[in-house]
Parts: structure tokens; C-alpha cells; sequence
């Protein structure tokens, strides 16, 4: 998929800049206009040739992150023999021992976008769906998924976080902790 840059103000006039993966301008100036943003700009701009390498590489080196998921339905449909928290910390850890690594940069960009999409006023689950679009990392892709799964299923974000403790340090944990925990307080 083509890469955008675009700037776009929010509804209290914040101006926000990102970039995101799409299929084309038009539906990501549709889906900016639905969030609640208005375009300011959007760009597409080329990959490089060592990006396009990567990603071919990725391709042909790694499980995609939609049969990584589609191993972790199927387990979950045949837990009748485990409980749903084991098998979740199982497929946690089958993930995390993936061909690749997830760096501290993955989680600093994660953290900022999340930030950015929650300061619009995303619920935790279109921003999560937001961001799992734009990862490029498979490994981390599919660790957002999984997140995203356990938030649908009416389980805080912490919780599913608290599986992936070799990613996401206990500070990091404890900090979306007290987030979602205050909010649910006030």
C-alpha cells in the first residue's frame, strides 16, 4: 500500500501530523473526515528502495500478522482442555519468539500515535485499529491485534498488555493502568 503524510486540525484546532499506510488519498481523506479531522494536506511519499527490500523480505521470511491470528482463533476455539488465560499467555509467547524483533523504537512510535489518536478523542479500539494499520513491524503488528482483541472483548488494555511483559516494560503496563483505571473511576 501507498504511504501518506498528512496534516490535518482536530475539533479544538490542534494541528496533527502522522503517517499512515492506505489504499489510496481518497479513502484516507474519507476516513481523516470521519474522525473528525479536516485535511490540511496529504502527500503520498515513494519508499525507498532499502524499504521496498525489507518489506519483500519481511514477506518471504515471516508469518503475515492474519495467519498469525487466524493459528490464535483456532486455539481459542479449541480450549476445552485449557483455560482462556493460559492459552492466551501461550500464544503470547509464540508470538514474542517470532523471526522478529520488536525495538524499543516500535513502542516509542506506538506510544506517540496512541497518544495522538487518544488526544482526538479515539476510543481505544479505533485507535488501536488505526495504528495496527500503520505498523510495519509484523511481529508488533500482530502483538497490537491481539491487544485489539482482548479490548473487543470487553477486557482492558492493560490486561492483555500484562502477557507481552518481554515488549512492554511493568512501568509502561502500570502507566496505561492507572489511565484506564482513573477513567473508569471519574
Amino acid at each position: 500500500m501507498p504511504l501518506y503524510v498528512y496534516k490535518a486540525v482536530d475539533k479544538d484546532g490542534q494541528v496533527i501530523r502522522n503517517r499512515v499506510e492506505e489504499v489510496n488519498r481518497f479513502i484516507l481523506l474519507k476516513k481523516l473526515k470521519r474522525n473528525g479531522f479536516m485535511p490540511i494536506k496529504v502527500t503520498q511519499i515513494q519508499m525507498s528502495n532499502r524499504a521496498n527490500k525489507i518489506r519483500k523480505k519481511q514477506k518471504k521470511n515471516m508469518e503475515t500478522s492474519d495467519s498469525i491470528l487466524k493459528t490464535v482463533r483456532e486455539r481459542q476455539r479449541n480450549m476445552n482442555t485449557m483455560s482462556k488465560t493460559e492459552a492466551i499467555k501461550q500464544d503470547a509467547k509464540r508470538i514474542l519468539f517470532t523471526n522478529l524483533k520488536i525495538t524499543n523504537r516500535d513502542i516509542v512510535i506506538f506510544t506517540q500515535d496512541f497518544y495522538l489518536l487518544k488526544k482526538a478523542n479515539f476510543n481505544n479500539i479505533h485507535a488501536l485499529s488505526t495504528i495496527i494499520e500503520s505498523t510495519e513491524n509484523p511481529s508488533f503488528r500482530a502483538i497490537i491485534e491481539d491487544i485489539l482483541l482482548g479490548v473487543e472483548a470487553g477486557e482492558n488494555m492493560y490486561t492483555t498488555m500484562e502477557y507481552y511483559t518481554g515488549v512492554f516494560p511493568p512501568i509502561y503496563i502500570n502507566m496505561i493502568k492507572v489511565g484506564e483505571l482513573s477513567r473508569i473511576i471519574n
